[in-house]
């Protein structure tokens, strides 16, 4: 019954969407790759593509709280993903309120802005799509089955890690005295260890499934077929995202 508190609700979602689970999918994945398209110096037209997520948010009534929060989470690993650019091209492009703007600025703007904007969109998406009914639109726009099985085993077993990373911390913290025992080294033993006592219990939790039947592939709702309101939308989609494109 512990461990029942922390499994994630896969039978509810947040809100809902005019288009099927399949085409959405399928939106989502055409509107990155419309935004990474966007050259490495043009700004304006990242920012153009960020009302694509805003309007879903707004018209789907999704909270903006917890879309802030992931991407608070995930910003480290943006900066430090755009700062190489801060090296490497140093070139003055133009000045800005007395400030020489390099390439390099204007380029890591442009990534942090690509990485914001994208993953708004898959947050938002998330958030109007339950994780089992994911799933399923991935079985019908033709990915293997084994992959997503793998997926949503993962996303299903996802808390055994929390729980014994939260546990080992509690450990650690118990043990910890002066500030003595945190350092980076006792972290790295940790990883390492916490590594070997979750695929140990995986290990478990798979023979305890095979024992009761597991064929290695989940057999589930069969794939919603495309509709007439799905191809029109996706029409429209890639009319008006091939126009924002253009026009900036």
């Amino acid at each position: 019954m512990k461990e029942r508190r922390h499994l994630p609700d896969l039978e509810t979602a947040t809100c809902s969407l005019p288009v099927g689970d399949s085409m959405a999918i399928i939106l989502l994945a055409m509107f990155v790759l419309f935004v990474l398209s966007v050259p490495k110096y043009d700004l304006a037209g990242v920012i153009a593509f960020a009302a694509v997520p805003s309007m879903l948010v707004t018209a789907a009534r999704i909270p903006y709280a917890p879309i802030m929060k992931r991407l608070l989470v995930a910003s480290p690993f943006i900066l430090f993903m755009a700062a190489g650019n801060l090296m490497l091209d140093r070139a003055p492009l133009f000045r800005f309120a007395g400030v020489s703007v390099t390439g390099g600025m204007l380029s890591a703007t442009v990534i942090v802005t690509k990485t914001i904007v994208t993953l708004s969109a898959l947050l938002s998406l998330v958030t109007c799509i339950p994780f089992h009914r994911f799933g399923i639109a991935l079985r019908s726009i033709g990915v293997p089955e084994v992959f997503v099985t793998q997926l949503l085993l993962v996303y299903r077993y996802s808390f055994l890690l929390s729980e014994e990373a939260r546990m080992m911390q509690k450990a650690r913290d118990l043990r910890s005295f002066g500030g003595k025992g945190k350092g980076a080294i006792v972290t790295a033993r940790l990883i390492g260890s916490l590594l070997i006592r979750t695929t140990s219990r995986a290990e478990r939790i798979y023979m305890a499934m095979c024992a009761r039947g597991f064929t290695t592939l989940l057999h589930s709702r069969p794939a919603a077929p495309m509709t007439t309101r799905d191809m029109v939308a996706l029409a429209l989609s890639f009319a008006a995202l091939i126009a924002l494109r253009l026009t900036f």
